[in-house]
């Protein structure tokens, strides 16, 4: 396609300079491809558009060493603005002087990742092909001038007039790039339970997954990250433009790229101010809890609605403001640790049975009806509903959760103490706790830490000693990354039961206990360092490697080298974080693009056992695009999703918090992160 439009490029110079006429010799400063140097160089260039209006800008020509030049066109609209931003145009491609006639080739995308916006849409056609755009400019009293059509949304009258040497940077640059995300050969047996499961569930089968069968990325099983820091330091630097680069302009592309923009022009300072504003204003609810935040057509609150994994993400909010406490001794943080911490004792004590705890609670109006699992509180929680099924995954969140709250609220706080004191032992006598040696584990070394009882003590390294070669089973066995395939949800919980018992041991002296699950943390990261989890080298360099413990796992299949590079790419895991979050009615769709590729290996191939309804379930990409991309539109909490997963929804009106970048942010400034800004 592109050589097509290069032809198609030089056929159109020959006519337009066959049948032109010769025209006068123009003054030096009206632009002229004679004087001034030639073509190369920057040219300063002002228009109209029938959509937009009247813009300014500079189109750059280089040359590129087979008699054409190199073209970036930059323009920015005087007096069009997209929710107070200006907006500019940034298109890049090739140019052909003759005479004093150039031709400008342009290939522009019709669509990107978004398919509906607000009632708009894409057609899957768009997606597939780009339109050629041409600009041939002539002399003119003006200068060099063009009028054209970018064949979809507007059309355009330009003219190039003074023109001054090339800089030592281009206008623009494209920084993006594919990163190997493959990690080591899949073993034998894991290897049959992936054909196990194809075979069940009828993938290769699959019309869809058939049509990627002869592309290479696809026969190599052979996953990427998809890093795009272009235009970060352009929007540091300015914080009032959005840039649409090579696309057409219109609502949708224009909105795909204020999301950028807002990732990337906020330091990471200014997103956690935004953050912390809105998660007190908009995200906890009457009791402390996670929740959504409803907004009306203008975008202001309404109400709560309940999250229904609250009591993790509660415990994961408690643990920021303790980290956010520790580094800057605001009182502010403490203040919201109490808050929600009220929140998790309100989850063990509604239910009235000793052996269940809730997973989120929400106001409640007596004789009102009830939704499917949920239950209203007896006395003194009569104006309280609880949703049922807190299980091993939610009771994280409260160990957390506890184990935050007891480094940073003073002993002095006596009511809260006594609280936290039952609490913590009533976590023992949870029924989740059963058969689940590392929970039990956890629950065990927290309540002897909390109660400071020497019998809880002895018994909580009793069992981690005796249970030990069991827990680095399991940990194998459930810590896995196989091809850009693994269990992402279980990574988020592991990161946090990795942090919540590796601080247990540090806080009762048990600096051997303390060594090895520090080494199980680096084996860890080692495991899921192709994928370059943001939050999975963050708890590892905080707790464990800037302590100096590396593991076998370590020596044996990564380096220093490695690791330091994953830690520099860690930053760019909290840039990508859009502040605020859109909250339109969108969706994205990867898969339309000409450049995806679908996984041989089926998301969540364990699973297959008990198939859902829907092949689909079990689709993943072999490219994970930046959070701007993907999850930062729709995710309610991003460091559980999946990082293959490549399509979407979000309908306007229902606002997610912002818990995971205040996690993860605080979580680097408590790990004193290099370069974290």
């Amino acid at each position: 396609m592109r050589n097509l439009s290069f032809l198609f490029l030089f056929l159109s110079v020959l006519v337009f300079s066959s049948c032109a006429t010769k025209t006068r010799q123009l003054p030096r400063d009206i632009a002229s491809l004679q004087i001034n140097n030639g073509v190369e160089g920057i040219w300063f260039l002002q228009g109209t558009s029938s959509a937009r209006g009247p813009y300014n800008g500079e189109l750059e020509l280089y040359r590129a060493g087979d008699g054409t030049y190199h073209a970036i066109r930059v323009v920015t609209y005087i007096n069009y603005f997209y929710e107070g931003l200006k907006v500019q145009e940034v298109w890049t491609g090739r140019a052909v002087a003759e005479g004093n006639f150039l031709t400008v080739s342009y290939d522009l995308k019709q669509a990107d990742f978004v398919t509906h916006l607000n009632g708009a849409s894409r057609e899957p056609s768009e997606f597939r092909n780009n339109l050629n755009v041409i600009e041939r400019f002539s002399p003119s009293d003006k200068g060099l001038t063009t009028t054209f059509t970018d064949r979809k949304a507007s059309n355009y009258t330009e003219w190039l007039t003074t023109h001054r040497n090339l800089e030592g940077q281009h206008l623009w640059v494209n920084e993006r790039e594919n990163i190997d995300a493959k990690g080591p050969n899949i073993p034998a047996p894991v290897r049959a339970a992936i054909n196990a499961a194809k075979i069940k569930i009828g993938y290769d089968k699959d019309p869809i997954i058939k049509s990627f069968k002869n592309r290479k990325e696809f026969r190599d099983e052979h996953p990427y990250i998809v890093f795009d820091p272009t235009d970060f330091g352009y929007y540091r630097q300015n914080k009032d433009v959005i840039r649409v680069i090579n696309k057409i302009t219109d609502a949708i592309s224009i909105t795909e790229a204020s999301i950028k923009r807002n990732a990337y022009a906020p330091t990471l300072e200014e997103k956690q101010t935004g953050y912390e504003k809105n998660t007190i204003d908009r995200h906890l609810n009457e009791f402390g809890m996670v929740s959504t935040a409803i907004t009306d057509e203008q975008n202001r609150f309404v109400r709560y609605e309940a999250d229904n994994d609250a009591a993790l993400w509660t415990g994961m909010y408690l643990g920021s403001q303790a980290m956010r406490y520790l580094v800057t001794k605001n009182p502010e943080a403490l203040a919201n640790v109490k808050r929600s911490l009220k929140g998790l004792f309100i989850l063990m004590d509604i239910t009235k049975d000793k052996g269940e705890f809730a997973r989120t609670v929400m106001p409640y109006a007596p004789g009102a009806p009830l939704p499917e699992g949920w239950h209203q509180g007896e006395a003194p929680f009569q104006n309280i509903m609880w949703l049922e099924g807190g299980d091993k995954d939610m009771m994280r969140g409260l160990t957390h959760g506890f184990l935050w709250a007891s480094i940073v609220i003073p002993e002095t706080e006596t009511e809260i103490w006594a609280h936290l004191r039952e609490k913590s032992r009533r976590l023992l006598d949870l029924n989740v706790l059963n058969d689940k040696t590392q929970s039990r584990n956890t629950a065990m070394g927290l309540a002897a830490l909390v109660t400071k009882s020497s019998s809880l003590h002895e018994e909580y390294v009793r069992s981690f000693n005796s249970n030990f070669g069991r827990e680095i089973d399991y940990r194998y066995s459930t810590s896995f990354y196989w091809h850009g395939t693994a269990d992402w949800g279980g990574v988020n919980q592991g990161v946090v039961s990795d942090i919540t018992n590796i601080m247990i041991a540090d806080r009762l002296g048990e600096s051997q206990i303390r060594d090895t699950l520090r080494e199980r943390l680096m084996d860890s990261w080692v495991t899921y360092s192709p994928s370059q989890s943001a939050l999975v080298t963050l708890a590892a360099y905080g707790l464990a490697y800037s302590q100096g413990t590396r593991g076998n796992n370590f020596k044996a299949n990564s380096s220093e080298e490695k690791f330091r590079m994953s830690l520099g790419q860690v930053v760019w895991g909290l840039r990508e974080i859009p502040y605020p979050r859109p909250n339109l009615d969108i969706q994205y769709d990867h898969s339309l693009s000409p450049e995806f590729v679908m996984s041989p290996i089926p998301r969540m191939f364990w699973k297959a056992v008990r198939k859902p309804s829907s092949i689909d379930y079990f689709y993943q990409g072999l490219y994970d695009y930046p959070v701007f991309e993907k999850s930062g539109l729709d995710s309610n909490f991003l460091w559980k999703d999946d990082a293959f997963l490549f399509k979407g929804i979000h309908p306007k009106g229902i606002e997610y918090s912002g818990v995971d970048y205040l996690y993860g942010y605080w979580l680097a400034r408590y790990a004193r992160i290099p370069n974290l800004n």
